[in-house]
């Protein structure tokens, strides 16, 4: 284990070290320099303290020989302690991963994705003499024979050819050093040998019970497979192996392991201080994508990280189902006992914490991962040499994308809901405290997303095996909670992405019948319904109480309401008012005459209510009488004609706003709205919306034409709302004039309840279901977003410097939040 603990003369020789690496020219031939260097004891935040970013980047213009002898001395050192992992030689190998992960990122800025440098090329991805040892070199550690096979067919490279080894570029080396080290004996793990398997024949017990419910989860898990559209299992000869090997090194039970088949040792957390110490040089090595323009970023670009998810990365398997199920199996309640987190690690904590964010850094770059079953003449999932070899395969996203088994899918549940729900249920303790609060359900959205995107078997597993509500409620308390937040848009953003991917699923929309029970800690108005009125009311309370920001998802939030509502049984009376609230706002001058587009709202609006109306009639009298009550509202936009277009225009936009007035009705993000009709999330910037009438600055506002009323009385489907109103307002108008005005609403719910709509509505259409459409726009929103809470949650060890970043504005950011 490394020592965490540096002594103040220590500290003081390793600032005289790095000082003399800054100012003068320290010859390679130096050892007695080098070799104290490395010998100092430092901890990483000294590391850090002495090596700041001013420091980092004057070595690498002006020292830059002294930079590269720091590099190739620490790389080679790391190949030295994978051969030769010997006890005594860990401490120093540590002080290499720390200088590492503290110089890496600054070499990176004049990498792949930043400003070309000739020198960091030549540094980096020069093919030369390797720094790993010779006595090491024929003996790998860990490498699989189906890797060396597929880097036989792809290179033409004998693997034990030391030759050819010798020519392997330092940053493939470093990378491959970390994946070794995070799975190095006695340094990040205990065993390395294979346990027996649960699907290991010698493991399994011959009785006709175990043999029978064994044979009905198979059974199971092939028509899950058919119900998710995936078709059989394909055999091939051979390929690349997906199984982890040896299962023993990883680090807890899960996916690809379970707990019973590590045993006792299974999560232990002795190794956790190292793991991290490795873990951040990994992330730091991946972070390319980080000196990327926005406009300009590729996934395919860094060489960096498609060394890191190649099929021939050293053991890539085993590290995503160690870095899956230590997050997954995290339990922020521990022992089931108030304040029983108190004697939980911080240590681990940070670790489940660094294993999201290395686990969805590998996740979002190269291409995604084919769900399709392949398997090898033992029945052993692979991948074909011929795929594993094209440029931008992702070990890590086949992977995901292959999880499979009902088992599994289930455990990836599980943990979702453990994780998100404690978002809420810390604050609805009687205890003060009691139960801590994770921080990290941003990364753990991004890696939902991932596996809702990647794995089509996970998705069907949630929808008609679970019950996804686990999901939703989180997910709308989050959003609700940090809708006023300038902070949190991103959050909520993804949160939307989340519930607009669900909607496009009919089990979806049919599960949010369920009753809801759950007691929130915030000020959701009170009801007593469904699933699907949390909902709604959630979306509600984000457009007429949301942060200006919030103004571009309000198409996205229409269409995931539209998108369950044919499915919707019975609205309760409170969700009746907002929805029909909505449909107020949105008609009302401000908001219809903001932008020649605004209307598109309404007609998503009256989409939710021709469904209910036409495939829910029964159970929603709420909706129904809500909407008689406003019969005003759907009348004037039914008559609405260009003079009173352009006069209610002209009378809104003529004059100054009333303070008070909705705050984001005129503004032209309504117009440029980075998520069209279909739901499809675009970038920020609005890169597939044309640029508004009023974004120059001049101040001209939409003015009505003939052809924008055309338009809005075709695309406007109002002709089962009138219908509607036409045969029930009579009814409603004639039993308050029997009782004199006097007239409860109980009453009038009961005489709706038992009219009869039967061949008064127009044919029933057919139902739409918007499904969410992968685009470049919405990746690169998910690559920024994710980077951008990487760069935050790593400010006590500032791994990265906000001076340098492209992707997104660091310096600038908390002034846009305040605009």
């Amino acid at each position: 284990m490394g020592a965490s603990v540096s002594f103040p003369a220590s500290k003081e020789k390793f600032r005289e070290s790095v000082t003399a690496l800054i100012e003068v020219d320290v010859s390679p031939d130096d050892s007695e320099f080098w070799d104290e260097l490395w010998k100092i004891p430092s901890s990483a935040e000294e590391v850090f303290e002495l090596i700041p970013p001013d420091a980092a980047r004057r070595l690498r213009d002006e020292r830059f020989d002294n930079l590269s002898t720091l590099f190739t001395q620490a790389t080679a050192q790391l190949c030295q302690i994978v051969e030769t992992p010997y006890n005594i030689y860990f401490d120093q190998a540590l002080n290499c991963v720390r200088v590492l992960t503290r110089i890496i990122p600054f070499l990176l800025e004049k990498g792949d994705l930043g400003e070309a440098d000739a020198n960091v090329e030549h540094l980096c991805w020069a093919t030369g003499s390797s720094p790993i040892p010779e006595q090491g070199k024929k003996n790998g550690v860990n490498d699989d024979a189906s890797l060396d096979s597929l880097k036989n067919a792809a290179s033409g490279k004998n693997f034990g050819d030391e030759e050819d080894d010798n020519q392997e570029p330092l940053a493939l080396l470093v990378v491959h050093a970390a994946m070794h080290m995070l799975f190095l004996p006695q340094f990040t793990c205990d065993f390395y040998d294979d346990v027996p398997t649960e699907d290991d024949p010698s493991n399994q017990k011959g009785g006709r019970d175990d043999i029978r419910k064994r044979l009905e989860e198979e059974a199971a898990d092939d028509a899950a497979r058919q119900e998710a559209g995936l078709g059989q299992d394909r055999i091939v000869f051979n390929g690349v192996s997906l199984l982890p090997r040896p299962n023993g090194i990883v680090w807890t039970g899960g996916c690809g392991v379970s707990p019973k088949e590590l045993g006792n040792d299974g999560g232990s957390r002795k190794y956790d201080k190292n793991r991290i110490e490795v873990l951040r040089l990994l992330l730091a090595c991946c972070c390319d994508p980080l000196f990327s323009p926005a406009d300009e970023y590729n996934p395919l670009a860094s060489r960096w990280l498609a060394v890191a998810v190649a099929a021939d990365a050293p053991n890539a398997v085993c590290l995503f189902y160690s870095l899956l199920n230590i997050v997954l199996c995290h339990d922020p309640i521990g022992m089931g006992m108030p304040y029983s987190a108190a004697f939980n690690s911080d240590t681990h904590l940070r670790l489940v914490e660094l294993s999201v964010q290395v686990l969805i850094v590998l996740l979002d770059c190269g291409l995604p991962g084919s769900p399709e079953s392949v398997l090898n003449d033992n029945g052993e999932p692979i991948v074909e040499f011929e795929e594993a070899s094209k440029g931008g395969f992702n070990m890590f996203r086949t992977v995901l994308a292959r999880i499979d088994t009902t088992r599994e899918l289930t455990f990836c549940f599980n943990g979702f809901v453990r994780l998100l729900k404690n978002t809420f249920e810390c604050q609805n303790t009687l205890l003060p405290g009691s139960v801590n609060r994770i921080k990290f359900h941003q990364e753990l959205l991004v890696l939902l997303w991932k596996m809702l995107e990647e794995n089509p078997m996970f998705m069907n597993h949630i929808l008609t095996q679970c019950d996804v509500n686990e999901i939703l409620v989180p997910i709308c308390y989050l959003m609700f909670q940090s809708r006023r937040d300038p902070a949190q848009i991103g959050l909520v953003h993804i949160c939307t992405f989340v519930l607009l991917k669900l909607s496009g699923e009919r089990s979806f929309g049919v599960n949010l019948n369920k009753p809801f029970n759950t007691r929130l800690p915030c000020d959701l108005p009170l009801f007593s319904g469904s699933h699907a009125d949390l909902l709604s009311i959630t979306l509600h309370k984000l457009v007429v109480n949301g942060a200006y920001k919030l103004v571009p998802l309000y198409s996205c939030f229409i269409t995931i309401i539209c998108n369950v509502s044919p499915y919707w049984r019975s609205m309760s009376l409170v969700a009746a008012v907002k929805l029909v609230n909505l449909f107020e706002l949105f008609s009302s001058p401000k908001f219809l005459y903001s932008g020649e587009n605004a209307h598109r709202h309404l007609a998503l609006l009256l989409e939710v209510f021709n469904n209910i109306i036409q495939y829910q009639y029964t159970g929603n009298q709420h909706l129904v009488y809500a909407i008689v009550r406003r019969k005003d509202a759907f009348g004037r936009l039914g008559s609405l004609t260009l003079e009173k277009a352009i006069s209610q225009c002209n009378k809104v936009y003529g004059e100054e706003e009333e303070p008070g007035s909705f705050h984001s009705e005129s503004d032209p993000a309504i117009q440029t709205a980075p998520f069209d009709e279909r739901g499809n999330a675009l970038d920020e910037k609005g890169a597939r919306i044309s640029p508004p009438e009023n974004a120059d600055g001049s101040g001209e506002h939409f003015s009505p034409t003939e052809s924008w009323l055309s338009e809005l009385k075709a695309t406007l489907p109002l002709e089962t709302v009138t219908r509607l109103l036409q045969h029930l307002v009579p009814v409603v108008d004639e039993m308050c004039n029997r009782k004199s005005g006097v007239v409860d609403e109980v009453e009038i719910l009961e005489v709706l309840k038992d009219v009869t709509m039967v061949g008064l509505l127009p044919v029933p259409h057919a139902i739409v279901i918007r499904k969410y459409q992968p685009n470049q726009y919405t990746a690169l929103w998910f690559t920024a977003f994710m980077w951008g809470v990487i760069f935050l949650r790593n400010q006590n060890l500032p791994i990265f410097d906000g001076q340098a970043i492209e992707l997104f504005q660091v310096s600038v950011a908390e002034e846009e939040d305040d605009n």
